[in-house]
């Protein structure tokens, strides 16, 4: 990697020397980016299907699907986990009471039925009269053990000793006074059994509901969902704190649990801790050994299995579609290496695994003894500036760095074509309800994100001068050890900031549960470090940009640098909590397109690109389809009636 040196911004003809390295191009890492990265065409990527058309009358049943994971799983408790790992795992054992396809439309699962029942014009200050006062401490945290449901609006907890809050006891006091922003029934299917006999009830949801209060996923489930309330033994409510556009998918995004294992201490859902997982999935937890592997086997007594797929009144799959999972085992090695993944392929090790490095999907694609199967995903990966620390709160700092992320050479010769360079904020499966015109879109917001090395030296220059800056910048780059496609990204990265001889950088890896408990550290925003993670979003738009930017993921996934904008914070507050939108699609789509513009100007984080999922199977594998997210790419696969989905194993 090259390095830069101690010069001045000022003084410097930087221009001409940036111009300089665009011809040359930068060659440590992947070779030429001055021309590629010119070019006005996006590359193509290799041709993959997303799926194995299948003749079900010849489906056979049995045998054990060998896999290999990345990462190990850090918790099987839903609620206090945040890496697709670990939610990789528990979607075999767990589920919930709607599911999806891979478009995105939801269906009843757990819930035999659901209807919107009303929707009130209402916003938070409707909360007034139910609200308390709770202290504020040091940097504007609040000082209450229990789960913050909702802050009164007006109330800053930066500029005041105490705030008004929500909690949940007061919650249900507003429900019970019919004060609520939505709320949807749920009739759930009777007789569905979880794997230790308990019958499903409505308890059961109200009780899940709740071990998510102060959890570690609690911000993103609480910013809409108000209150659960069972109505009778089958039927349970889910009220919303203030009409929702997202509400649908969003409000019963939890998992379901037993009643004892609701009730365990925070984390306890976990083997590890003596607690194994019990839900009402197709697979039941058999064993685990702490970063070696993990273990289900078919459950006996699956509700689809007991009830028949016919039975689900939406189903509309062929005739010999099977009622349920027809594999009778999963064992799944942890590997967090790549290449020895591709080498247990390779040798009859295992049957199926995912997240290869690109060449070696290259290699596969090529080779008749395996299929590579891919989609476009709600995934994404991204840099994230340090905007609490100087000098990176300058806004032209930032932007100058974004004209730094060389997008189309990461595409092109990192990623050898696997995936689509980030020229606007939203993958194709959001954009729907993310923008009113994606081609517009990107011609409007491309040129925030060219590699433009010429306009990078002209914004250094002024920042430099404006702030008296002393170049090179000392800037420290990381992320985790075991993605080598990201690592090559970061160093490419980091290279091209480096040849501009602004800064000098450096790149820190580490191993991938260390890493994710370092960025969510609540210090780690004081570092001044720029962070590359990858992050799964949802079918929804708000995910492409709450999750990076909202303050109220500060600390949670994944707001690792602080970034706190009330304007921001405002606009993502109406482009989802609005009856306006919930009745207008169009006009929720124009508010996401005013969120893209304001993100594009302020350059909090860098989107470098957007993945092709990819998985790689043998032979034996007969029908697999992939699911556009990382966590749902098992349990899709293996049995999904929303698709008529569903694979089995052609071995003795």
């Amino acid at each position: 990697m090259a390095e830069g040196h101690n010069l001045s911004g000022r003084g410097v003809d930087r221009r001409r020397l940036l111009r300089g390295l665009g011809v040359a191009g930068i060659t440590g890492v992947a070779g030429c980016l001055g021309g590629n990265g010119d070019d006005d065409e996006d590359s193509s990527g290799p041709e993959v299907s997303d799926r194995e058309e299948v003749d079900f009358a010849n489906l056979r049943e049995g045998g054990t699907l060998r896999g290999a994971v990345g990462a190990n799983v850090a918790s099987f408790d839903p609620p206090y986990s945040t890496d697709t790992t670990s939610t990789q795992a528990q979607n075999f054992i767990f589920e919930q009471l709607i599911t999806s396809d891979r478009k995105g439309n939801y269906y009843p699962w757990l819930a035999e039925s659901y209807e919107l029942v009303e929707t009130q014009d209402i916003d938070r200050t409707a909360y007034a009269d139910y609200m308390t006062s709770v202290a504020t401490g040091e940097e504007g945290a609040l000082e209450t053990d229990e789960q913050v449901i909702l802050q009164h609006p007006e109330d800053d907890p930066l500029e005041s000793d105490e705030v008004r809050v929500i909690t949940p006891e007061q919650a249900a006091a507003a429900v019970d006074d019919g004060t609520f922003g939505m709320q949807y029934r749920y009739r759930l299917r009777q007789g569905v059994q979880f794997h230790n006999g308990e019958e499903l009830t409505a308890e059961n949801v109200v009780a899940s509901v709740a071990r998510y209060e102060n959890s570690d996923v609690s911000a993103q489930t609480f910013d809409s969902l108000l209150h659960a309330r069972a109505v009778d033994e089958y039927t349970v409510d889910l009220f919303a704190q203030v009409p929702d556009a997202e509400a649908e998918g969003q409000l019963p995004g939890v998992y379901i649990f037993t009643t004892e294992q609701a009730g365990l201490e925070d984390g306890a859902i976990d083997p590890r801790q003596g607690n194994e997982p019990i839900g009402t999935g197709p697979y039941v937890f058999e064993d685990f050994s702490d970063e070696q592997y993990y273990e289900l086997s078919k459950f006996e007594d699956y509700w689809v299995e007991a009830m028949g797929v016919d039975s689900i009144d939406w189903f509309d799959g062929p005739e010999e579609f099977p009622d349920g999972p027809l594999v009778d085992a999963v064992e799944m090695e942890i590997v967090p290496d790549a290449a020895n993944r591709a080498a247990a392929l390779r040798n009859d090790e295992i049957d199926i695994t995912t997240g290869l490095a690109t060449d070696t999907l290259d290699e596969f694609n090529a080779d008749d003894g395996f299929t590579v199967t891919g989609i476009e995903t709600g995934g994404y990966e991204y840099i994230q500036y340090p905007v609490g620390i100087e000098p990176w709160g300058d806004q032209r700092l930032r932007t100058a760095v974004n004209h730094l992320v060389p997008r189309e050479n990461i595409v092109q010769n990192v990623l050898n074509g696997w995936a689509r360079p980030a020229w606007t904020p939203i993958p194709e499966l959001a954009e729907e309800s993310g923008t009113t015109d994606p081609e517009a879109l990107a011609e409007e917001l491309r040129p925030y994100n060219e590699y433009d090395p010429e306009r990078a030296g002209e914004l250094l220059d002024e920042v430099g001068e404006d702030l008296g800056l002393e170049y090179p910048l000392e800037v420290t780059l990381e992320t985790n050890a075991d993605n080598p496609d990201r690592v090559q990204m970061v160093e490419l990265i980091a290279e091209s900031m480096a040849q501009t001889e602004y800064f000098e950088t450096s790149v820190e890896t580490y191993e991938w549960n260390a890493y994710i408990a370092r960025v969510l550290d609540p210090e780690y925003p004081d570092g001044g470090i720029i962070p590359c993670i990858g992050l799964s979003g949802t079918f929804n738009p708000e995910s492409f940009c709450d999750a990076l930017h909202g303050s109220a993921n500060i600390g949670q996934c994944c707001n690792l640098t602080g970034i706190s904008d009330p304007e921001f914070d405002r606009l993502v507050d109406a482009a989802r909590f609005d009856i306006a939108v919930v009745e207008d699609e169009r006009l929720r789509a124009e508010r996401y397109d005013e969120i893209w513009r304001l993100l594009a100007d302020r350059r909090y984080s860098s989107l470098t690109h957007f993945d092709l999922m990819t998985a790689v199977s043998n032979t034996d594998v007969i029908g697999f389809g992939i699911y556009p997210f990382d966590e749902g790419i098992y349990s899709f696969g293996l049995y999904s009636p929303a698709e008529s989905q569903a694979m089995w194993l052609d071995r003795e």
